[in-house]
């Protein structure tokens, strides 16, 4: 998610601090490979099957129950950005949101990876659309202290099945368009499961005009970037209003909880310099706030215990 109509300067920045360049002893692997233990903990929690997501965020709402985005699906040490394994990690620790940059590789295949090349997030070199998915499968993921793992690069469809009834996508397109971003959300079956991030009121008109059923997120700062955006046909009910960086807005939110829409925002300067409070931004309104510590937002609020009671108190969104 994201603030303003353009593109915000967090969108532009890498999601985790330069990693040092690692030696290259890992043995390669077939890509998104997950260890014995993690899919067998992967498959045993299917608790969000067939959630009816706006539904859900309505009851987060009207519930004053605050959920979590991880910003670059939760990246740390022994779990890289934009992979599995900290998807695995993140959701395991109540975040449901897993955001995810997407990319495409030379012979079109939609990967999972914040920069134009896999330099900083890899064990190799290169640029991402000069590089096949042959190419790119070799490579083993890196996390932020440097260290090589024994996972690769996830394609998109990878990180949709993956998510299946375990959590959300929200999806950030680097170098792809909204038209294959939607071809993938509906070839996997994924709609319905994921909300897609736009920048401007303009994309969010594309977006609902080429899926119209997927949820979004999109910034608006007052009542006519509403008008707008109802004007230009993107249903509301499947919007989530981003609030931008910092601590939130609570008067803006409030006034959109009255019109019945949700929002979300994100504290990253906060974390950053240790001193974001967690509960307070709760308190200040958001249905969804985007974190890069999940762990410690996660003790912080609850998140999973929260997260699986508001689906328990909430009979519309149960599948």
């Amino acid at each position: 998610m994201r603030f303003l109509l353009g593109v915000s300067l967090f969108a532009l920045t890498a999601c985790s601090a330069q990693a040092p360049a690692p030696e290259q002893t890992a043995e390669p692997a077939a890509p998104s490979e997950l260890s014995a233990t993690q899919a067998e903990t992967a498959a045993s929690d299917l608790w969000l099957t067939g959630v009816d997501l706006p539904a859900y965020l309505d009851c987060a709402r009207e519930q004053g129950v605050t959920l979590l985005q991880a910003h670059c699906t939760g990246d740390r040490p022994g779990a890289a950005e934009n992979s599995i394994g900290a998807m695995q990690a993140s959701l395991e620790e109540g975040a449901l949101f897993m955001e995810m940059d997407v990319a495409r590789t030379a012979d079109g295949v939609l990967i999972l990876m914040h920069d134009d090349t896999v330099d900083r997030t890899t064990n190799g070199t290169g640029v991402v659309s000069e590089m096949t998915y042959a190419e790119i499968s070799e490579l083993r993921l890196v996390d932020v202290d440097g260290q090589v793992l024994d996972e690769g690069v996830p394609t998109f469809a990878d990180a949709l099945s993956f998510l299946d009834g375990r959590g959300f996508a929200q999806v950030d397109l680097k170098d792809t368009s909204f038209e294959e971003i939607s071809d993938s959300l509906v070839a996997a079956n994924a709609v319905d499961r994921s909300v897609v991030i736009t920048y401007s009121i303009e994309d969010a008109i594309l977006l609902a005009g080429l899926l119209p059923e997927v949820a979004l997120s999109v910034g608006a700062r007052d009542s006519d970037d509403l008008a707008r955006l109802r004007e230009g046909g993107v249903d509301l009910d499947l919007a989530t209003i981003w609030l931008g960086v910092g601590s939130g807005n609570p008067d803006w939110d409030s006034a959109l909880a009255e019109q019945g829409l949700e929002t979300s925002f994100g504290d990253f300067g906060g974390e950053r310099t240790g001193t974001v409070d967690y509960r307070q931004l709760s308190a200040n309104g958001a249905e969804v706030i985007s974190v890069d510590d999940v762990p410690a937002a996660a003790a912080a609020l609850n998140a999973q215990d929260a997260s699986r009671t508001l689906l328990q108190n909430c009979p519309a969104a149960q599948g």
